[in-house]
């Protein structure tokens, strides 16, 4: 219970995070909004400056989360069961500083809807948070200024129809691995209709093979990304958790106790069409302090009680291991269209993506009895475990999300100025 001293600090905090919250996501419309203006027929430079956008949105949530509930980020991990070049640690500002593989995708737990946030917190750590992709659910699309800005940063949503997700998701994939590699529209690059469209599966659009050369008169640069997932589907509620035990029993598989079973299809159809430039799977368990066995983080941590009563976790706890996509069986052909391909290729993938769920359950349940990977019997007495606060290198970096609004609105009113005087 709140003391009645609280109130008025909480209110105000509020009121503040609310406006700043608005106000910067206009801007960054409005910026978006110019990129489209002057340099949409100028691909990479366009694209660079939806990237920007991307990265000080980021920095806004990052910002305001702090701000209202300060908690910390806590990273468990085995160097033997990463790549070498990822690495995790706190520098003397008490900042995480990460090293991750370019081109990565992320698959974890769902508990809470800000899970997102903060899987793309952790690609801020490691200087990526332009490249962020995310799956959502479709009807997020239609939220008024986010939703138009979340279809700008190319954002994958899913209207949880099979056929119409399939096409439009193997699109969006096949667009990203083509700019990955300098191929794609982010470089200039453009279709010939002709002879780009899938035969496979209609309405698909297919991109140059290969690399793009140096020597090419197009621009050569080439555009990481990192891909969030949560294979579940959606966060872990009496209902849902109802519906996963009944698969679970369907399967012959037992009942997950702290996850939902993982949707097998859609993270199948995004590393077979992300193989050509996607190197690792980053495995991510996630579990906030506050939570125990029994809760429910929905209902804990809701939206409502996070932003506006300031009453989030003390702490955001990852396990992170990773996978070579070498070493996920994906099957060798290279069918576009993966209702083509074999069942057996896919109930291999099926039974590996399961294996890794009943491990992330048994770390789950290690966790709520411990409160902490770094305690977890499942996890490898080589682990490290890094501890850092959760908030941008510097407070002064949201001052960006600001900077083109107020700079045309300044300029504008300079020209009104000079107008007025000249007639």
């Amino acid at each position: 219970m709140l003391s009645r001293h609280a109130w008025p600090v909480i209110v105000v905090r509020t009121i503040f995070a609310v406006a700043t919250f608005m106000l910067g996501s206009v801007c960054l419309r409005f910026t978006q909004g110019l990129a489209w203006f002057f340099l949409y027929k100028k691909k990479p430079a366009y694209h660079a400056m939806i990237n920007l956008t991307k990265h000080q949105f980021v920095q806004l949530l990052a910002f305001l989360t702090a701000l209202i509930n300060p908690s910390k980020v806590s990273v468990t991990f085995d160097k033997a069961a990463l790549p070498e070049t990822t690495s995790f640690r706190v520098d003397s500002q008490g900042n995480l500083i990460s090293s991750v593989s370019p081109n990565s995708v992320w698959i974890c737990n769902h508990q809470i809807y800000t899970d997102w946030l903060f899987l793309w917190f952790l690609c801020y750590t490691a200087r990526f948070s332009d490249c962020v992709y995310i799956v959502l659910k479709a009807a997020l699309a239609k939220i008024p200024v986010l939703g138009q800005g979340m279809q700008n940063y190319k954002f994958l949503f899913l209207s949880r129809k099979w056929e119409k997700d399939k096409v439009n998701l193997t699109n969006s994939l096949l667009e990203i691995d083509a700019d990955a590699r300098g191929l794609g529209p982010a470089s200039g690059v453009s279709h010939v209709s002709a002879t780009s469209e899938s035969t496979t599966l209609p309405g698909v659009s297919l991109w140059p093979k290969g690399k793009a050369l140096k020597e090419a008169k197009e621009s050569t640069a080439l555009w990481p990304y990192q891909m969030i997932i949560f294979p579940e589907g959606t966060v872990i509620s009496p209902h849902t958790r109802e519906r996963s035990n009944k698969f679970a029993e369907k399967l012959g598989r037992p009942v997950l106790k702290h996850t939902l079973l993982p949707r097998v299809r859609g993270l199948f159809l995004m590393l077979r069409a992300l193989r050509g430039t996607a190197e690792y799977v980053y495995d991510v368990t996630c579990g906030y302090s506050g939570l125990t066995a029994d809760d429910y983080g929905e209902e804990v941590f809701t939206l409502k009680a996070y932003y506006l009563k300031g009453y989030g976790p003390s702490a955001i706890n990852y396990h992170i291991r990773a996978f070579a996509i070498k070493d996920i069986p994906l099957g060798d052909d290279d069918s576009v269209d993966i209702d083509n391909v074999s069942p057996e290729t896919l109930k291999a993938f099926e039974n590996w993506l399961l294996d890794v769920w009943y491990e992330k359950d048994e770390l789950m349940k290690d966790f709520f009895e411990k409160g902490s990977f770094a305690k977890a019997s499942t996890v490898s007495s080589q682990a490290h475990t890094v501890v850092a606060d959760f908030k941008l290198r510097s407070r002064f970096e949201v001052v960006g999300v600001f900077v083109a609004a107020a700079t045309a609105l300044i300029l504008g009113r300079l020209a009104l100025k000079l107008f007025w005087k000249l007639i």
